[in-house]
């Protein structure tokens, strides 16, 4: 599995929000910063985007905002329709990735599967049918991938170490597997110091807790998104059994994946 696949694998099942604004004369619409991606989508008009010490910035209809890290950004528009949407990051590993992007980027010209994709969207705001909250996650989540495939994706996971980021890409192809430190510094072919070093000064975080982060936020995934056993989840998620996989669960997100389940299903 690449890297972006991956990224857009744990959006999959998020909290999402959408809305379309469309309202006649000036209108002014800011955005403090938060923990989210988002987007804004200019249907028709031209909104001038104003963001930090950074000079406006000119946006026209088919032309896309792209908010990775959710900076705090004004847009302004005369008659104009934007189509807004933002995912909540809650998961260390994409705010990690998408923090190596710019803050703001406007990807220009009509995308057609963007456009394809902010139809849908914008059917399924009016549509009040039970699921609807699912399927609007759904499209805000692709919509989110397609402008990550647009802009400098290659950025994404970058790490300037060539032997951490080999061991990266190791966990990430097959996070399931038992890995340890002496087997990832082996990996990097060095010393478990000096990777242990290495790897926390270039990710953020020690190379085991990097390991659990990326099984937990998948097994919170396939806890939303799926009625698997716990017991068929643990093994998915490289742990021996239901036990350690909860324990291990209930310390990271503070409740129980029965639990979390339950609750996640009743408010995405």
């Amino acid at each position: 599995m690449d890297l972006l696949s991956d990224i857009a694998g744990r959006l999959r099942g998020g909290r999402a929000f959408a809305r379309r604004v469309s309202e006649p004369g000036p209108w002014r619409l800011s955005c403090p910063l938060k923990s989210a991606v988002g987007f804004h989508l200019v249907e028709s008009g031209t909104v001038t985007l104003t963001w930090a010490d950074h000079p406006a910035e000119q946006v026209g209809p088919g032309d896309v905002v792209f908010i990775p890290t959710g900076a705090g950004h004004t847009l302004r528009g005369h008659d104009t329709t934007v189509l807004t949407g933002c995912f909540q990051v809650a998961d260390p590993q994409i705010d990690a990735a998408l923090q190596q992007l710019p803050p703001v980027s406007v990807v220009r010209g009509g995308l057609p599967r963007i456009t394809e994709l902010a139809a849908l969207l914008n059917d399924d705001l009016s549509d009040e049918q039970p699921g609807a909250d699912a399927t609007r996650a759904a499209l805000v989540g692709l919509i989110v991938v397609q402008l990550l495939r647009e802009i400098d994706s290659g950025a994404l996971w970058t790490v300037p170490d060539p032997a951490i980021a080999g061991a990266l890409r190791s966990v990430h192809e097959d996070p399931r597997a038992p890995w340890t430190i002496e087997s990832l510094s082996g990996r990097a072919k060095m010393s478990r110091t000096a990777f242990t070093r290495r790897f926390t000064e270039a990710v953020g975080m020690s190379p085991m807790a990097y390991v659990r982060d990326l099984r937990l936020s998948a097994a919170a995934r396939v806890l939303r998104e799926t009625d698997a056993s716990l017991s068929a989840i643990a093994r998915q998620s490289g742990y021996a059994n239901e036990f350690s996989f909860a324990t291990a669960f209930r310390r990271e997100y503070g409740i129980s994946p029965g639990r979390y389940r339950t609750h996640e299903g009743s408010t995405v």
